[in-house]
């Protein structure tokens, strides 16, 4: 989903840039039709979610990648984004749904700077 935060081959600039629009579209998404607090909290956790989904399957999963765990923990973030929006922000599935979804990016970005500033990809530390 969020990907291009963790790669090396897009460059510090384009990210803050991505940053930076993000956030102008969730403030400005906010300031006209505010999303209550418990809603956005629930989007920032999916996006913390992702966060540790992610962090498993590179450290945990990575020597099986057709396996049950790492489909499993690719799905679970989709899963917890899909059912926030359907559940709810249906009546209001424009401007809250969007409006949650860079509220989500956000807390990714928020919670893992440290890909801001990294010119390699992680590599898992090699068995001796």
């Amino acid at each position: 989903m969020l990907e291009f935060w963790f790669s090396s081959d897009i460059s510090r600039t384009q990210k803050v840039l991505i940053l930076i629009i993000t956030l102008l579209i969730a403030v400005g998404l906010y300031r006209y039709h505010p999303l209550p607090l418990d809603i956005i909290l629930m989007f920032a956790g999916t996006g913390i979610i992702f966060l540790i989904c992610r962090y498993f399957k590179q450290y945990f999963a990575q020597n099986n990648p057709t396996g049950l765990l790492y489909r499993l923990l690719t799905w679970i973030p989709i899963a917890l984004l899909l059912t926030l929006l359907f559940m709810k922000t249906m009546n209001n599935l424009m401007w809250w749904g969007i409006q949650g979804i860079a509220f989500m990016a956000l807390a990714v970005f928020i919670f893992s700077p440290q890909f801001l500033f990294k010119s390699n990809a992680i590599t898992p530390p090699k068995e001796h």
